[in-house]
């Protein structure tokens, strides 16, 4: 359950970054415009790749980021597949899919040995990290970001986690 949970958080967390981009990106300079789009795109074909991985199918991308700059509409699109998919894949896994250990080919030719649930730790904080690379652009050019805390999910889907003080 933690796991879903926790892909279902990143999900709404993309979202909500992708939204904020969506809002104000002609706000930023080209070169920060930019960068906010291409460190989201990053992460989501890292997600791409290994799915493929975990899905044991042939890779989409050579490399860890596309050569052209997606739109942000394109971007959210791609990225909300991958997220519905690390869901519902999430909601399936037993024990034994997660333990399973997966060698593979990293994009710049070294061998890589991980678990899938080691792949999974991996997509979750490596999304965060970049989420924030992206929410600090919007800060620094002094344009409103996301609050995407984890706690904040969970109390947005489920209210009744959180009460008043004086409740």
């Amino acid at each position: 359950m933690l796991l879903v949970n926790a892909f279902k958080y990143k999900l709404w967390a993309n979202q909500e970054i992708v939204n904020f981009g969506l809002k104000q990106i002609g706000k930023l300079s080209p070169n920060d415009a930019t960068f906010f789009i291409r460190i989201l795109n990053h992460t989501a074909v890292v997600d791409s790749l290994f799915i493929s991985r975990i899905k044991g199918v042939s890779e989409h991308f050579a490399a860890d980021n596309t050569l052209e700059t997606p739109s942000l509409t394109d971007l959210s699109q791609f990225m909300s597949e991958n997220d519905a998919w690390l869901v519902d894949y999430c909601a399936c896994a037993t024990s034994q899919e997660l333990a399973r250990e997966i060698v593979f080919q990293f994009t710049d030719g070294d061998v890589g040995r991980l678990t899938v649930e080691e792949i999974l730790l991996h997509l979750l904080t490596h999304g965060s990290n970049h989420r924030g690379m992206a929410s600090r652009v919007l800060l620094e050019n002094g344009l409103e970001r996301p609050k995407d805390t984890f706690t904040r999910f969970l109390h947005q889907v489920e209210p009744n986690r959180r009460t008043k003080r004086d409740e």
